[in-house]
């Protein structure tokens, strides 16, 4: 079992938890007893958190070593030397994963193997396909030119294969909890809501304070461990990369944020003119927080779109670049003849750097990545590592045309490997959306209306509407947040611009099916 990495800090925390709960617990059971859940949830938090973030991390690392053997095996093609590979692959890689080969690098300086065995060694827990990877790299390196260029084929092939064997584990081992989630977090949970008050005809009777405790505190520590877990596995093919703040795309959203949350407080009080009352706390929370979200994250996600379609011809951009450098056309001409082949977003900054290589005289890294280039404010780790590849196989001549195309064949496999992966949970994460958008608002709030009713049956205890309507209402409000932020990581990997702005959405979605339902089911019933 995992040791708990700051066992004191959770000692205290529980500590204090326990001080609360014991002081209002004469006064206050229920909110004692939500302290002592709280409490125990936030001891747990500290003590096991950095660990579960740090399996986030390595999963989120491990994304990247394809890419990293690419750079591996395409030094050791054109220079077959290892220290000059690691070194290649460290400066050109960008991660956690490139961190830790630089590090094994220094650490190796003046002795054989140039500390990638090392490095391999480190991570081959988490991914044995990188044991036998170095190995191959390191047959490559003493092998015969014919057999040294099988060898490095291999090792792409060991990669790729290694990538597809996390994904297919992860698929299976997060199967079951999903489907948890959803039926022990969502369904049971609000169908439960309607039959409530007929306990009392078998002995059960249920308090509102117990209902609050239940749908407010328990349920929600529940799902978000699980969600948690599931989450901080996730392997990811194509890391996205971490977004400036100075971004020109970023410029004002603060503003535009802090107008959405006032337009979502004046609608929630005018909202209650013809709402129930205890609709006012869920739409003075929903509406402003779902607006401040979708204003703040929607700028991001529409780079990170921007960012997807360039990356989409990035195999088709290099297998052309490396036939035309085959056969004996320049880097710059290539890169010209590339923007007029392919379309799309990728064409388009090909075509763009081709005219900065001729206007202002600059080699190809500049063109794409300098100044005002096509690159230099996309924040793609994918697009800058195929640009050192560009150079890199440029120097090298026709050989490195032969290393571009056998890239762009590992981009093609990498991107297939991500579609299986999107088409695994594309089931699941349509399920997880719709849920927090509409399913579980309308169901919770036909069980709120059906709860009243049944309240007036023989040997039934009717709940105080109010106080039920607003105890369920906080859970549904929960699951707007968590079931988009669950579909998010497992179609793309947790994303936070992603994951806010479709929590952003799917909280004014919820929040406004859910008075509605409870009211016009009120009214049917």
């Amino acid at each position: 079992m995992t040791e708990a990495e700051h066992p004191r800090g959770a000692v205290l925390v529980l500590a204090g938890a326990t001080a609360v709960a014991v002081a209002v617990g004469r006064w206050r059971p229920y909110a004692a007893t939500a302290a002592g859940v709280l409490g125990v949830a936030a001891a747990v938090g500290v003590a096991y958190g950095p660990w579960l973030e740090n399996v986030a991390e390595r999963s989120r690392a491990l994304g990247a070593a394809p890419d990293l053997v690419a750079l591996l095996a395409l030094s050791v093609r054109l220079d077959p030397a290892l220290e000059s590979a690691t070194a290649f692959a460290a400066e050109h890689a960008d991660g956690r994963l490139a961190d830790s080969l630089a590090a094994h690098a220094r650490e190796a300086r003046g002795r054989p193997g140039a500390g990638f065995a090392a490095f391999a060694e480190t991570w081959g827990d988490d991914l044995p396909s990188l044991r036998r990877a170095a190995a191959l790299l390191d047959a490559a390196v003493d092998a015969p030119a014919g057999d040294r260029e099988r060898l490095l084929d291999r090792t792409l092939a060991v990669a790729v294969e290694g990538a597809r064997e996390r994904a297919s584990e992860y698929a299976d081992a997060v199967h079951g909890p999903t489907t948890a989630v959803y039926a022990f977090g969502v369904v049971l949970p609000l169908a439960l809501v309607g039959v409530a008050p007929a306990a009392a005809s078998a002995g059960l009777p249920l308090t509102v304070g117990a209902v609050a405790l239940a749908y407010d505190v328990a349920l929600p520590l529940a799902v978000l461990a699980v969600v948690c877990w599931i989450l901080a596995r996730r392997p990811v093919a194509f890391p996205p990369a971490a977004l400036p703040d100075d971004h020109p795309a970023l410029a004002g959203r603060g503003r535009r944020a802090l107008a959405a949350a006032a337009c979502g407080v004046l609608a929630a009080v005018a909202a209650t003119t013809a709402l129930p009352g205890w609709a006012l706390p869920l739409l003075a929370v929903g509406w402003p927080a779902g607006g401040a979200l979708a204003a703040w994250c929607q700028p991001a996600c529409a780079v990170r779109a921007d960012v997807r379609d360039l990356e989409a011809g990035l195999a088709d951009a290099l297998s052309v670049l490396g036939q035309r450098i085959r056969h004996g056309r320049s880097v710059e001409a290539a890169v010209a003849d590339v923007g007029d082949t392919v379309d799309g977003a990728t064409g388009d900054a090909f075509a763009a750097a081709a005219r900065r290589t001729t206007r202002l005289r600059v080699g190809v890294a500049d063109a794409f990545c300098g100044d005002h280039g096509p690159l230099s404010r996309t924040p793609s780790q994918r697009a800058r590592a195929a640009v050192s590849l560009v150079v890199h196989a440029a120097d090298a001549g026709r050989p490195g045309g032969r290393v571009l195309v056998d890239v762009a064949d590992l981009f093609d496999d990498l991107a297939a490997l991500d579609r299986e992966v999107r088409r695994e949970f594309a089931a699941t994460t349509r399920t997880l959306r719709h849920t927090g958008l509409v399913y579980a608002p309308l169901v919770a709030g036909v069980t709120v209306a059906l709860s009243e009713r049944v309240g007036g049956l023989d040997g039934a205890t009717a709940l105080p509407t109010p106080a039920l309507a607003l105890a369920v209402g906080g859970y549904v409000l929960w699951l707007a947040v968590v079931l988009p932020a669950l579909a998010v990581g497992l179609d793309r990997g947790l994303d936070r611009s992603l994951v806010g702005y479709h929590a952003g959405v799917a909280l004014l979605a919820a929040t406004t099916v859910y008075p509605l339902t409870a009211v016009a089911a009120g009214n049917a019933l």
